[in-house]
């Protein structure tokens, strides 16, 4: 009878651990070009912006570490985000760049994004 309630505890406890999952985005941007991931950044307050050759681009409200031009071109903004001017929060991955590359901001891959409230 042990061995049967062992058995049965060794079960649900697999059960209950399997069932939890690794909501953990993956970077799907610039992976053609080999960047590499500069960092992470989290729930930061911006602006979106029509800048860069017509190109939407983020403006972050502070400063960012590992964000060397100062704003984000993201590589999957949502065309419900491309407003000017509209206040949002997001996070993201910021990629290199190439010293041979002239650009208006820095690349970068959106997590998670949202209106502000």
């Amino acid at each position: 009878m042990k061995i049967f309630r062992m058995l049965s505890l060794l079960f649900i406890i697999t059960a209950i651990f399997s069932g939890c999952s690794n909501d953990d985005s993956k970077p799907g941007c610039f992976q053609e070009d080999n960047r590499k991931i500069l960092a992470t950044i989290n729930n930061i307050e911006g602006t979106i912006s029509q800048q860069c050759s017509e190109n939407f681009i983020i403006i972050p409200n502070e400063k960012v570490s590992n964000n060397p031009v100062g704003s984000f071109f993201p590589c999957n903004l949502n065309d419900d985000f491309k407003v000017e001017g509209i206040q949002v929060v997001f996070s993201g991955y910021i990629y290199e760049s190439f010293d041979t590359e002239d650009i208006c901001a820095d690349f970068f891959e959106i997590i998670e994004i949202r209106l502000t409230e």
